[in-house]
């Protein structure tokens, strides 16, 4: 996962969205409600090329007209497989981690595809040593 995740409030228009992941090479933010600290939901690139197709005014529009909710996240306490099977239900490509109702960090299908072959790799160690028994 990424342990780095940019967080925006729900009054920032598409327009910053965009410079915000051109800025810093991120697909997407999670909005949070600055007063009571509530995640609210989730805005990716996908949804600001949504917009622009559209047609809509990037400049003007808030995320909250667009943005994912609920934000579906995961512990981080939780394996990699409740990742990968709650990624899943939910067809999302982005899940924020939590630890002790902090984001902590962020699990995209990216970073599942770049941990497989070591999984794999794991799974055929284990059955390996079990038939050298």
């Amino acid at each position: 996962m990424t342990q780095s995740v940019r967080t925006i409030p729900p009054e920032t228009t598409a327009c910053d969205v965009a410079t915000l992941f051109a800025d810093h090479d991120i697909g997407s933010a999670v909005v949070v409600e600055p007063e009571t600290s509530e995640y609210i939901g989730i805005v990716t690139k996908t949804d600001i090329m949504q917009q622009v197709a559209a047609g809509v005014d990037i400049n003007s529009v808030r995320v909250t007209a667009f943005l994912s909710t609920p934000l579906v996240t995961i512990a981080s306490t939780e394996d990699i497989h409740a990742a990968a099977t709650l990624m899943k239900e939910h067809s999302i490509k982005r899940l924020p981690v939590t630890g002790d109702g902090e984001l902590v960090g962020i699990l995209t299908t990216t970073d599942l595809t770049h941990y497989l072959p070591r999984l794999r790799n794991a799974i055929l160690r284990g059955r390996d040593d079990l038939a050298a028994q």
